[in-house]
């Protein structure tokens, strides 16, 4: 793979809005468009087309296809602007830490993806002089506006409604453009996460208790650090996280970081992650720079070969017929918005489905349970609810999907006329062809 594609993914992947890179730039750079009291700089434009065409199979274009496009995602990054602006005025707008973390991570496994290997993958970070840990830091408030936008949109857009007569005057208008329906399959599932035991937790707590007592007694942080942490990122440089600003991290981490003074070491602590010791090095009225020792709490060997076993006795269960596949959802499942549902997932086409989704459904009938089958948020026992061939798109069938794409038009057209308002309502100035 190319170096200087390798390093484009690497950035692109992460990147929702370069304000971050573009902050270092703003003296020498020009300002492409204004909304509110932000701006948008040229570079961060001309950086959203480069990631955009490194990512398409033809990146060749026309000077008058480039600009076009240009002007496009020029508006997008103006919308993206606009909805934060206004979903940072809703206050009930909450956005937990593990789902900015889920976020990332799953973004992380995206660019992971594209690499040969994992291998491959860390060797061209530390090239770049990264590892996951900055990568997360750097963007990890880019990802929470993502959200915030997100959840604002989808607040704003779940008013919108559209009667039986606009469901059918979509379906005629579209109908001989409707996709066709593929061969799918309607699922249901107990999930079975895959979590540490109370042994493991306790064992990463005692790990934590004694290299605390190890500081007391006059041991050196960043040597113990080097010795002991589990965080790979920044074991090697003795726990150093460098400087940054509240929002960056977990806020129960932050909250520990920043109670501290300059000198002081935390009491072990918990986060998702684990046990942390944190000392901290400088105080700053915005920012602080720490070092921390992470011992994690990772599921074990054992505590996946427990629920392996449990999953194995629930397949034997339901297959002998000893018991409702929904009762066994109501009280195994650790899905909690599906097992409201008897752990009903929904519809899937057959050719969309996982590896381990298809895998596990071969030769299965409607009614038929699956083997237990395992994923990344654990182990899965599945059931065939109904099944259906490939076939066009009617009223009588698909009412609840023409109902749903009915409405995606709707929501356009509020959405566009919403942000008309918005652009009377901000100052919003396009400077982009005085550059």
């Amino acid at each position: 793979m190319n170096r200087v594609f390798k390093i484009v993914l690497i950035l692109s992947l992460l990147l929702f809005t370069t304000t971050a890179l573009g902050q270092e730039r703003e003296l020498v750079d020009k300002i492409a468009a204004v909304v509110g009291d932000e701006i948008i700089l040229v570079s961060e434009l001309d950086f959203q087309l480069q990631m955009f065409l490194m990512q398409v199979e033809n990146p060749n274009l026309t000077t008058n296809q480039a600009d076009s496009l240009r002007d496009i995602i020029l508006q997008q990054m103006v919308t993206d602007k606009l909805l934060l602006e206004e979903a940072q005025k809703d206050t009930s707008i909450q956005i937990k830490e593990e789902q900015v973390e889920q976020a990332l991570q799953q973004k992380i496994e995206e660019l992971k993806a594209r690499f040969p290997s994992e291998a491959e993958f860390e060797a061209q970070m530390r090239l770049e002089g990264l590892n996951i840990r900055e990568l997360k830091a750097k963007f990890r408030r880019e990802v929470r506006n993502q959200l915030i936008r997100d959840r604002y949109v989808s607040r704003f857009l779940s008013k919108v409604n559209v009667t039986s007569a606009e469901v059918q005057d979509f379906y005629e208008k579209y109908k001989d453009s409707l996709p066709t329906q593929p061969e799918a399959v309607k699922l249901s599932h107990i999930l079975l996460n895959i979590e540490a035991s109370g042994a493991t937790l306790d064992t990463a707590r005692m790990k934590a208790e004694k290299v605390k007592k190890l500081l007391d007694e006059g041991g050196d942080f960043t040597t113990l650090a080097q010795l002991y942490s589990e965080d790979k990122g920044t074991a090697t440089s003795g726990g150093d996280l460098g400087y940054f600003e509240r929002g960056t991290l977990f806020k129960e981490f932050e909250d520990q970081v920043f109670s501290l003074e300059p000198g002081e070491i935390s009491e072990p602590f918990k986060t998702q992650l684990g046990y942390h010791i944190v000392k901290l090095e400088d105080k700053l009225p915005e920012r602080v720079h720490a070092r921390h020792i992470l011992f994690l709490t990772q599921p074990s060997q054992t505590d996946e070969q427990r629920v392996e076993q449990l999953a194995d006795s629930l397949h034997q269960v339901l297959t002998k017929g000893d018991a409702e596949f929904t009762e066994m959802v109501k009280i195994y499942s650790d899905d909690e918005e599906t097992k409201k549902q008897g752990g009903e997932l929904g519809w899937f086409a057959t050719n969309k489905l996982t590896p381990e989704f298809e895998t596990a459904l071969i030769g299965l009938e409607v009614g038929d349970i699956s083997e237990p089958t395992k994923s990344d948020y654990g182990y899965h026992i599945l059931k065939i609810l109904d099944r259906q061939d490939a076939r066009p798109m009617s009223l009588e069938k698909d009412w609840d999907r023409l109902k749903e794409f009915a409405k995606r038009e709707k929501s356009d057209a509020v959405l566009q006329e919403w942000l008309k308002e918005a652009k009377e309502k901000y100052y919003v100035d396009i400077r982009l062809d005085e550059n």
